[in-house]
């Protein structure tokens, strides 16, 4: 017999029961074995290990928002990094004249390369003979350029339903500029409503609702962003101004609701909404970066220069403008109520930074 023959009598034949599987032959009364609750517990945590895998997934794929603050330092560095790579040479008389005035950093870079383009934009042939006066009308020239300006609040109240808020550093002159700002509208027979924030300062709200008796204004406070909400919403006076602390604004403070969308535009609030960063004149160019950051938050729509009358070189007017990119519309210089403010104007800046007579100008 050949070996590699195998004969269909000799193949055995599989059982029956091994052609399906075991559970196919299971009786007709035995039941499925019931899930224990363990498996019920590995079964859900799957799923949410899925959900969670997913989630994270999504989120690595989705941009990160950038936090204001940090859009603002980023902006303002890279501002100054420019402007430094263009610094002039010491030997230049605009640069010197700028340092004398205590200018510095980027401002100074910026002042500086603004007086050479206008030396360039005049006729040539003549720089040698030109004097150290036409060199400081170039800078006073340069200023207008820097330091945009914006209309005062003192004038916005007189067109309609205004809030003003003030924010700032502590100490800077906030509770002083409100009262003044105060009086002006009280003065153009203004309805007005003084509001503090600053639950911080000792007898902060004190003076301000003094100063609210006085005027025969309506005085509130505000200790959480939404009881401001509220005074915001129910208040219809013309004119409401807002009183804040000296700290740096953070996430859920009561400063923030001015930041806030709800409070942009005449159609959400029903009123013009302005919001002054005050910083004092003489503000050094590193903490105005620093006071930038802090008060982003409340997008600030105009500068607030103060105590113009205790220095005699504001080159914080400088500085402020250069690391805000705002314009300033409001100059004070005193305490006296209301006297002791202006609306900013190019003409008073430049007055203020490169005085044309050597000296700089008095309160107005």
């Amino acid at each position: 017999m050949n070996p590699r023959y195998v004969s269909r009598e000799n193949v055995s034949k599989p059982k029956p029961e091994a052609l399906f599987a075991a559970e196919v032959y299971r009786d007709e009364d035995e039941q499925p074995e019931p899930r224990d609750a363990t498996s019920d517990e590995i079964a859900q945590l799957r799923t949410e290990l899925r959900g969670e895998a997913r989630a994270l997934r999504l989120a690595l794929a989705r941009p990160a928002k950038v936090p204001a603050e940090l859009l603002a330092e980023l902006s303002t560095l890279r501002a100054e990094v420019s402007e430094l790579l263009a610094a002039p040479k010491r030997g230049d008389a605009a640069a010197a004249a700028i340092r004398a005035r205590g200018i510095e950093g980027g401002a100074a870079s910026t002042l500086a390369r603004l007086a050479k383009e206008s030396d360039k934009a005049s006729a040539p042939g003549k720089a040698k003979a030109r004097s150290a006066a036409s060199s400081n009308d170039r800078l006073r020239a340069a200023c207008a350029s820097l330091v945009r300006v914006a209309p005062s609040p003192q004038t916005l109240a007189h067109e309609g339903r205004t809030l003003i808020a003030l924010v700032g550093p502590a100490g800077v002159g906030k509770t002083t500029t409100a009262a003044k700002l105060a009086a002006h509208a009280r003065m153009a027979r203004k309805t007005v409503a003084l509001v503090s924030c600053d639950a911080f300062r000792v007898g902060a709200m004190d003076q301000l609702g003094k100063y609210a008796e006085l005027m025969d204004a309506r005085f509130h406070t505000a200790t959480s962003s939404d009881e401001l909400a509220e005074i915001l919403r129910g208040e219809d006076a013309d004119v409401i101004i807002v009183d804040t602390s000296g700290r740096a604004v953070e996430p859920g403070a009561t400063e923030a609701l001015l930041g806030a969308a709800e409070l942009r535009g005449a159609d959400r609030l029903g009123r013009r909404v302005e919001v002054l960063l005050c910083v004092p004149a003489s503000l050094r160019a590193a903490d105005a970066a620093r006071v930038h950051r802090d008060f982003v938050a409340t997008k600030p729509t105009a500068l607030a220069i103060t105590k113009l009358d205790e220095t005699d070189a504001p080159a914080g007017i400088a500085h402020a403008a250069f690391a805000t990119r705002l314009p300033v519309s409001t100059l004070t210089a005193g305490q006296r109520v209301p006297e002791d403010i202006a609306e900013a104007s190019a003409e008073a800046i430049a007055d203020y930074l490169f005085p044309a007579s050597g000296e700089a100008p008095t309160s107005r």
